[in-house]
């Protein structure tokens, strides 16, 4: 996932944000925000890759900034006031396995649904009167975060997880961190991560099999997930191997192997998995290729297509909340695959 973050689009006065931000809010933000009924002590003292935020007292109006933040947040039984748009025309920026959790409330969903990660919404998110502004499973820089900071305390992540690196596991934790609810959140990630090693055991036969999760995004190439990637995680959660390079090439910063078609042999492991969710027109074009036919693990019939788009996208955000509806719903596919 590409960042491409222009600092210099970040050129808003603070002191305007400030003054913005004691004005009233318009429309959804006016309702007031359901009781976060944390337990945890505060002011707490959240401890990040940019350094450490006070959090004065219990949040009431977060926003989420992070493309996938307000799963975890959801879980814990807190709505958001405002969400950031990934990808996916679905109601107020929330898919299907979530929309329990959300209820009847109507987060406003930034800039107007329009992702841009070069430059947060900063006037629209302090005319929201926020107390918590989560961006997590994101691409903040140094001088977003001061921004934000401006605005309302900011939770961003540890230093191993920035650049849309954080796992589904310390999203979560770190929400309930910033909540007061820690110990709640690390009881929902031992619970899924039980469900990961029950449907391990119950098929022993992932262990040790080679996964490749590719994808496409441009012509001529493919991408290959690896590393703290979502998407590999998965895999790797239950008993297979994700791999370290492909054709000698590395993983960029993001868990990212890009392989042109001309290497796309070496995407012939034990296991063969393209998810075009978001584009399902993208199987013919790999289909065609001429070398994809030759690949031993598409002879051998062990490729998955993960092509319907709730599944996919609950595959791809690999949250505390969609990973429930991805296992139940990828398991069996993979198992019968591998058979």
């Amino acid at each position: 996932m590409s960042t491409a973050l222009t600092r210099a689009a970040l050129a808003a006065p603070l002191a305007a944000l400030l003054l913005v931000a004691g004005c009233g809010a318009a429309g959804p933000a006016d309702a007031p925000a359901p009781d976060a009924g944390g337990t945890g002590a505060f002011p707490a003292r959240i401890d990040h890759a940019y350094g450490t935020t006070e959090i004065p007292a219990e949040p009431q109006r977060v926003v989420t900034l992070g493309l996938s933040d307000q799963d975890p947040l959801l879980a814990l039984g807190v709505r958001p006031i405002a969400v950031s748009q990934w990808y996916g025309d679905q109601p107020h920026a929330t898919w299907p396995w979530a929309q329990d959790e959300l209820g009847d409330a109507q987060p406003v969903v930034l800039n107007g649904g329009v992702r841009n990660e070069e430059a947060p919404p900063l006037e629209e998110i302090a005319a929201l009167d926020p107390d918590l502004i989560l961006s997590l499973y994101n691409g903040t820089t140094a001088q977003q975060y001061e921004q934000l900071s401006a605005i309302a305390p900011t939770v961003v992540p540890d230093e191993g997880f920035t650049d849309f690196t954080i796992t589904w596991q310390e999203a979560t934790r770190a929400t309930g961190e910033a909540l007061g609810r820690e110990q709640e959140a690390l009881d929902l990630v031992a619970a899924t991560e039980q469900k990961f090693a029950e449907a391990a055991r119950d098929h022993p036969g992932f262990a040790g099999k080679r996964a490749v999760v590719a994808e496409r995004f441009e012509p001529g190439a493919s991408v290959v997930r690896s590393g703290n990637d979502i998407r590999a995680l998965f895999f790797t959660q239950l008993g297979f191997e994700s791999p370290t390079e492909i054709a000698g090439i590395a993983p960029d910063q993001y868990g990212e192997i890009k392989v042109s078609d001309e290497l796309m042999g070496e995407l012939s492991r034990d296991l063969l998995v393209w998810n075009i969710g978001s584009s399902p027109e993208l199987r013919p074009e790999i289909e065609n290729n001429p070398v994809y036919p030759t690949l031993p693990v598409v002879q051998q019939g062990r490729v998955l297509w993960v092509e319907d788009p709730v599944v996919s996208g609950a595959f791809s955000w690999g949250t505390i909340l969609s990973l429930d509806y991805a296992l139940e719903k990828l398991v069996p596919q993979i198992a019968e695959t591998l058979d």
